[in-house]
C-alpha cells in the first residue's frame, strides 16, 4: 500500500514538474518569439500616442513573467513623454513631462473581465526626471488626457467604459528629480533623490491613498526670491478621497523637515467653478513640547541625552486658500512657549525660563503684506539672560527689520547648560543692549549710513570654536552705537581671531569711529566716514589670497556714486608701513606703502576702481620667473581695471627695466586666467637676456637663474596664455649669448603665446642691425621660431660666432674673411633644448661683400692647385652677392658671380640633412682657353673634386640673377607674413 502511494506520489511529481517545465517552456517561447520587443514596441507607441495629447518614444517595450512573477507584466526602456499641451511643433525642455531609464507596470486584466475592477499590482518608474510646467495662461504640461468630445449616438452611455474600483498595491517612483515651474504664480521648485511610494484603493464614492514620499532636497524659488534651500522631507499619510464632495482628506500625516516632525490635517477640495483647489490644512509640531523643540537642534551641536522639561509649548500653522490660476494658498504660523524650563541629566545648571512669541504670515500673491513677528524671546539659566524681540515687515517686498535684544550672557556657564558635543567649545562674557532698524534694500545697496543701531555691545575673552570644521572666534571688543536715525558709533577690537575654512583674519588691535551725514533725498546712499587704526592685520582667504598689514591707518567714506548717485561709492585712503599680499603663488610685498582709491559700484558685485597706490619699495614674485621682481619707489594709478605706470622702475636680477604706460584686468588675470592687456613703453640702461631666459626656463631654481655662466640646460619656455602686451622698447645695453647689443630700440608684442621683435634696430658685433624675430612656445616639449636679420657690415667671423648654426647650413662661410652685408629670413621648429629642427627650417639667405680674402684651407688649396692660383693662400675677392635658400632640409646655393687671382667664375650647388654636398664652379673667364667646370661632392671630412663642363654658363645673366633675387625676397616675405599670422588677434 505504502509503495503504491509513493508510486502515485511520485507519478503526480513527474507530471506536475513536467507541466511546469512545458508552461515555462511555453511561456519562453511566448516571450521571446510572439510577443517580442521589436513586435510590442510599435504597438504600444502607436495606442499610446494615439489616446494622449503628447508623443511617447522609447527604445523597447518587453512583456515579463519571470521578473514580475507569478504575473505577466510590461517593461519600458529608456523612455520620454514630451507634452503637446502647450504647443504642437518646435517642442522645448518645458515640454518634456517625463523621461526614464526604467519602467514596470504588472497588472490583472481578469478582474476587469470579471469585475469591472482595475488591479495595478505593481508600477514603478526607476530613474526618472518630471518637469511639471504651467506657463502664464495657467495650461499645464501634464494635462495630456484626450477628451471624449465625440459619443456614438447610436452608443448609450451605459454602454461606457465602467470601473467599479481602482486597486493599486504598488506605485514606486525611485531616485527621480522633480523640477516644478509654475510661471503662473511665479514659483520654481527642484526636488533632488525624490522616492515616492503610493498605495490606493478607489471606489465609487469613497477612496484611501497610501503616501510615502521623500527628497534628499528642496530648492523653492518665489517670483525671483530664493526662499528654501537644502532641506530634506518626508511626508507619511493616509488620504480619504470624497468623490462626491470632490474633497480629499488627510488623516494623521507626518512630515519631517530637516529632522523637525509635523503633523498635518485638513482637507484639500476641489471648485470646480473656480477651476482651483480650495486647501485648508492645520499643521503643528507632532509632540509639542519644550523638549521637541530642543530636539530641532542638530545632533552636530547638541548629544542626544536625557532632559527634563516643563512648561507650555504650542506650535500651529495653517495653509489656507485657493491654489489654481494667478491664485496661493495664505500660510501662517504660531509658535508660544511660556514658563518653560529644561535640565540634562548630569549637568550642573538647567534651563531656569523659556517664553516665547512668534507668528508668521506668508501671502506669496502680495495681497496682504507678509512678514515676522518676534513679540518676546526671553531665556535664563545660570548667569544668562537673554531678552529680545524683533520684527520683519513687507517680507517678500522690501523686508523692513527691527530688533533689540538687552543681554547677558556667560559662555562659560551656557556651555555647561547643553550637553555641547566635545567639538564643541564655548567661552568668555558677553553683554549687549543694542536697538537696529533697517530694511533689506539698505543692506543690498550697502547704504549703511542708513541703518538705525543704538546700544553697545560688550566681550570679554570671547572664545567661541568648532574643531570638527576648524573654525575658532576670539575676541575682546566694545562696540558703541549712538546712531538713532543714522549709523554712528566707535568700535574697539582687541586681540581678534577668526579661523575657518574659508577665512583666517587676526588683529592685535582695531579702532574705528562711524560718523554720517544725514540726507534728506532717500534715493543716494547716505554719507558715512569711517576712520580706522589698525596694527597687524593678518587675512588668509582658504589658499587663494594671504594679507599681512603692519601698523596703518585708514579712513574709509561711503557716498552717492559720480556716474550715477543711486549706486554707491566707496573711497579708501590707507596708509601703511608694511604690506605683504599673496595670491595663489604670487606674492607682493610693499614698505611705506599708501593707497588712495575710489570704488562705485555698477551692477551686482561689478565695481568700478580708480586711483594711486604709491609705495617706497615693492617686491613682486611669481611662479613663472626664478628671480624676484624689484620696484623702486614709484607711484601707479588705478582707473576702472587699467593700472597706469609713471616711469616705474623694476629690477630683475641683472636686469633693470623703466616702464610708462597702462596695464588692463591685472585682478582678473590673477585670480580669473583672464586676458592681461598692457601698452607700454620700456627703457632700460642694461638688461642680460641670458639670464632672464634661465629665470623663465628654470622658474625654480634661483641659484641657476643667478648663475653668470649660460647654463646647458636652458629649456624651451612657455610664454603664459593670458598676455598680451605692446612694448616699445629702449635698450641702452642687451647681453644675449656672448654678444653685447647697444642701443636697441623697437615694437615687442606678446600675446598668442608668443613673442614678437618688430624691426628692432640695434647695434652689435661692429655692425649696425635691423631684425624681427618671433618665438612661440605652447607646451615644453615643442616650440617655433622666426627671424629677419638685416645686418650691414659684419664681420663674418663674428656672424659665425654669433650664429654657429650657420657653419653647418653655409660651410663656405668659414672659408671667407671680411665685412659682408648679411639678410636673412627663417623659420624653424625647436626641440625642448632651444635646438632648430633642421628638416622644419625654411630661410632665404642673402650675402652681399665686397674686398673679401678666401682664406688659406684645404678646400681652397685643392682650388687653386686645380686652376694653377698665382697665390695659393690668400686670394682677394673683388666682389660677391650670395642668394642661398633652406626648405626641407636642403640647402640651395644659386649660382652667383665670382671674380679672384686671374678668374671670374659662378658658383652654386646644394648640400642636404645628411651633410653631404654637391656643389659646382664654373670657369667663366681665365687663362685657360676654353672653359671648365669644377665639381666638389662629399662632405667636409671626405671632399671629391672632379674637373668637368661648366654649368653656369647662362646663369649669371642680369635677367637670371633678378630672377633669383625676386624668389628670395618672396620668400623672405612670406616669413614675415607667416610670423603676422601667429602674432593676429
Amino acid at each position: 500500500m505504502k509503495s503504491q502511494t509513493k508510486k502515485i506520489l511520485k507519478l503526480s511529481g513527474i507530471i506536475l514538474g513536467a507541466l511546469t517545465a512545458v508552461t515555462g517552456i511555453l511561456i519562453a517561447v511566448v516571450l521571446n518569439f510572439i510577443f517580442t520587443s521589436e513586435k510590442l514596441t510599435p504597438i504600444v507607441l502607436e495606442a499610446a500616442n494615439r489616446n494622449l495629447n503628447a508623443k511617447l518614444d522609447m527604445k523597447s517595450v518587453e512583456l515579463t513573467f519571470f521578473s514580475t512573477f507569478p504575473r505577466f507584466g510590461v517593461q519600458l526602456t529608456d523612455g520620454t513623454l514630451v507634452s503637446k499641451a502647450i504647443r504642437d511643433t518646435l517642442w522645448q525642455r518645458t515640454d518634456t513631462l517625463v523621461s526614464f531609464k526604467k519602467a514596470v507596470a504588472v497588472v490583472n486584466p481578469m478582474d476587469y473581465l470579471r469585475q469591472q475592477k482595475i488591479s495595478i499590482h505593481r508600477l514603478a518608474l526607476e530613474h526618472a526626471d518630471i518637469y511639471a510646467y504651467k506657463n502664464k495662461d495657467g495650461i499645464a504640461n501634464w494635462d495630456i488626457t484626450v477628451p471624449d468630445t465625440v459619443q456614438s449616438a447610436s452608443s448609450p452611455a451605459g454602454d461606457a467604459m465602467n470601473i467599479s474600483e481602482l486597486d493599486i498595491r504598488q506605485i514606486s517612483i525611485q531616485h527621480a528629480t522633480v523640477t516644478m515651474d509654475d510661471r503662473d504664480t511665479r514659483i520654481f521648485a527642484n526636488l533632488w533623490d525624490t522616492d515616492l511610494t503610493l498605495k490606493a484603493n478607489m471606489k465609487k464614492g469613497h477612496s484611501m491613498l497610501a503616501v510615502d514620499f521623500r527628497n534628499k532636497n528642496l530648492l523653492f524659488w518665489q517670483d525671483g526670491q530664493l526662499l528654501a534651500n537644502r532641506i530634506a522631507t518626508h511626508l507619511r499619510t493616509d488620504l480619504e478621497l470624497n468623490t462626491a464632495r470632490h474633497s480629499l482628506l488627510l488623516h494623521d500625516a507626518m512630515i519631517d523637515i530637516n529632522g523637525t516632525k509635523l503633523g498635518v490635517k485638513g482637507t484639500v477640495r476641489r471648485d470646480t467653478a473656480a477651476k482651483a483647489l480650495d486647501v485648508d490644512l492645520q499643521y503643528g509640531l507632532h509632540t509639542p513640547s519644550l523638549e521637541t523643540v530642543l530636539h530641532m537642534i542638530p545632533e552636530s551641536i547638541l548629544k542626544k541625552t536625557e532632559v527634563s522639561v516643563g512648561g507650555e509649548v504650542s506650535f500651529i500653522g495653517t495653509l489656507k486658500g485657493m491654489y489654481g490660476k494667478q491664485k496661493m494658498p495664505l500660510a501662517t504660523l504660531d509658535i508660544r512657549i511660556k514658563d518653560a524650563f529644561a535640565r540634562y541629566a548630569g549637568l550642573p545648571y538647567g534651563i531656569d525660563k523659556v517664553n516665547a512669541d512668534f507668528s508668521a504670515r506668508i501671502d506669496l500673491m502680495r495681497n496682504t503684506p507678509s512678514c515676522l513677528n518676534l513679540k518676546i524671546f526671553q531665556f535664563k539659566g545660570a548667569d544668562t539672560d537673554i531678552l529680545a524681540d524683533m520684527k520683519v515687515d513687507n517680507l517678500l517686498t522690501d523686508p523692513d527689520i527691527t530688533f533689540h535684544t538687552r543681554s547677558t550672557v556667560d559662555l562659560n556657564t551656557l556651555a555647561q547648560i547643553f550637553p555641547l558635543q566635545e567639538s564643541i567649545g564655548m567661552e568668555g562674557k558677553m553683554n549687549a543692549d543694542l536697538k537696529l532698524r533697517c530694511r533689506l534694500s539698505t543692506l543690498k545697496k550697502q547704504d549703511w549710513g542708513r541703518v538705525k543701531m543704538q546700544g553697545k555691545i560688550r566681550t570679554d575673552k570671547l572664545v567661541l570654536r568648532h574643531t570638527q570644521k576648524n573654525f575658532e572666534f576670539t575676541s575682546n571688543a566694545t562696540l558703541d552705537f549712538a546712531g538713532n536715525e543714522w549709523l554712528g558709533g566707535r568700535v574697539e577690537i582687541k586681540d581678534m581671531t577668526l579661523r575657518s575654512p574659508a577665512l583666517n583674519s587676526a588683529t592685535e588691535s582695531f579702532t574705528a569711529a562711524i560718523s554720517t551725514y544725514p540726507s534728506q533725498d532717500t534715493l543716494r546712499p547716505a554719507k558715512t566716514e569711517c576712520k580706522i587704526e589698525m596694527n597687524k592685520l593678518r587675512v588668509s582667504l582658504a589658499d587663494s589670497l594671504d594679507l599681512f598689514c603692519g601698523k596703518s591707518s585708514a579712513r574709509l567714506k561711503l557716498q552717492p556714486g559720480e556716474h550715477n548717485p543711486a549706486n554707491p561709492q566707496i573711497g579708501l585712503t590707507l596708509e601703511a608701513d608694511t604690506l605683504f599680499c599673496r595670491m595663489g603663488d604670487t606674492r607682493l610685498g610693499m614698505d611705506k606703502a599708501g593707497i588712495g582709491i575710489t570704488a562705485e559700484k555698477v551692477r551686482d558685485s561689478l565695481w568700478t576702481p580708480k586711483g594711486i597706490i604709491g609705495f617706497h619699495r615693492m617686491a613682486f614674485r611669481t611662479p613663472e620667473c626664478a628671480l624676484p621682481i624689484q620696484v623702486q619707489k614709484t607711484s601707479v594709478t588705478v582707473n576702472d581695471r587699467v593700472i597706469t605706470l609713471r616711469n616705474a622702475t623694476m629690477r630683475i636680477g641683472k636686469s633693470d627695466i623703466t616702464a610708462t604706460g597702462s596695464i588692463h584686468d591685472l585682478y582678473g588675470a590673477m585670480r580669473h586666467h583672464k586676458l592681461l592687456r598692457a601698452k607700454l613703453d620700456v627703457s632700460s640702461e642694461q638688461l642680460d637676456c641670458n639670464q632672464l631666459i634661465r629665470s623663465i626656463s628654470l622658474p625654480s631654481d634661483t641659484l641657476a637663474a643667478e648663475s653668470d655662466t649660460v647654463s646647458t640646460e636652458v629649456k624651451l619656455f612657455v610664454i603664459p596664455k593670458n598676455l598680451d602686451f605692446e612694448l616699445q622698447t629702449d635698450f641702452r645695453k642687451v647681453f644675449y649669448e656672448k654678444v653685447t647689443f647697444n642701443d636697441v630700440r623697437g615694437a615687442v608684442d606678446i600675446r598668442n603665446q608668443s613673442v614678437y621683435l618688430k624691426q628692432l634696430s640695434m647695434k652689435g658685433m661692429g655692425s649696425d642691425m635691423n631684425t624681427t624675430l618671433v618665438y612661440q612656445a605652447k607646451s615644453p616639449e615643442e616650440g617655433f621660431a622666426g627671424f629677419d636679420f638685416r645686418l650691414h657690415n659684419i664681420n663674418i667671423g663674428k656672424l659665425v660666432d654669433f650664429a654657429p648654426s650657420l657653419d653647418t647650413i653655409v660651410p663656405m662661410l668659414r672659408s671667407f674673411e671680411g665685412t659682408v652685408d648679411f639678410n636673412v629670413a627663417a623659420a624653424a621648429s625647436l626641440d625642448s633644448a632651444l635646438n632648430i629642427k633642421i628638416p622644419t627650417m625654411r630661410s632665404a639667405i642673402h650675402v652681399k661683400g665686397d674686398s673679401l680674402v678666401l682664406m688659406d684651407g684645404e678646400t681652397f688649396a685643392e682650388i687653386s692647385k686645380k686652376f694653377f692660383f698665382k697665390n695659393k693662400k690668400r686670394n682677394m675677392i673683388d666682389s660677391i652677392s650670395v642668394n642661398i635658400g633652406i626648405k626641407d632640409g636642403n640647402v640651395t646655393v644659386y649660382p652667383f658671380e665670382i671674380s679672384m687671382d686671374r678668374y671670374r667664375a659662378a658658383v652654386g650647388g646644394t648640400q642636404g640633412l645628411d651633410m653631404k654636398f654637391d656643389y659646382h664652379i664654373s670657369i667663366l673667364k681665365s687663362p685657360i682657353p676654353f672653359k671648365l667646370g669644377l665639381n666638389i661632392s662629399g662632405t667636409l671630412d671626405d671632399m671629391k673634386f672632379k674637373l668637368g663642363k661648366a654649368r653656369y654658363k647662362d646663369a649669371v645673366t642680369p635677367a637670371e640673377v633678378h630672377k633669383v633675387d625676386s624668389a628670395i625676397v618672396n620668400m623672405g616675405q612670406q616669413i614675415a607674413e607667416d610670423f603676422k599670422k601667429i602674432m593676429k588677434r
